[in-house]
């Protein structure tokens, strides 16, 4: 007999929040971003703001995909499909070579004097990058529930990423 799948437990409602939230953010934000470029009226350098821009979309949209794998486990109380840890592990690396591609574009067209305006908007959608990398891949950065809150008074130290915890389990564990 296949187990009842239990849906509306806190867990449950706040993986599909993390989910939803990324899932929105991933097209709304360099969306927003293109929206607001497109109507401040000011020349915009498309090729130094779209690749950190792009990225941080694709990135969410990663950590999307964790969350509903993450909630589906959850849910029918199975292990992450066999598929996650090599897609994930493949998925960290291509970030962190993607991470250095974009930081070295832009250091390549700071040199050769690109506006600092463009500059400014592509460094700072970069930064935001490299902290969902560290946020997925290293340490949880992101805390808004006060158990998380808790566990950072307490413990004085940030806690290893879910993703992170899950990369690095055996094959088999949820």
């Amino acid at each position: 007999m296949a187990r009842k799948q239990v849906t509306n437990n806190a867990l449950h409602i706040r993986l599909r929040y993390l989910r939803n939230a990324e899932a929105v953010l991933a097209l709304a934000l360099p969306g927003a971003l293109a929206w607001h470029w497109l109507r401040s009226g000011a020349a915009v350098d498309w090729a130094l703001r779209l690749p950190p821009a792009v990225l941080v979309g694709l990135m969410l949209l990663q950590g999307a995909g964790y969350w509903h794998l993450k909630l589906i486990s959850m849910q029918s109380r199975q292990p992450l499909p066999v598929y996650f840890r090599p897609l994930y592990r493949s998925l960290r690396t291509a970030d962190l070579i993607a991470l250095v591609v974009v930081t070295i574009w832009l250091a390549v067209t700071a040199l050769r004097g690109a506006a600092t305006t463009d500059l400014a908007w592509a460094a700072a959608i970069l930064a935001f990058a490299v902290l969902e990398y560290v946020n997925y891949f290293g340490v949880q950065l992101m805390h808004d529930t006060g158990a998380e809150f808790h566990y950072l008074w307490r413990h004085r130290r940030l806690r290893r990423a879910a993703l992170a915890t899950d990369l690095a389990r055996r094959q088999g564990g949820a």
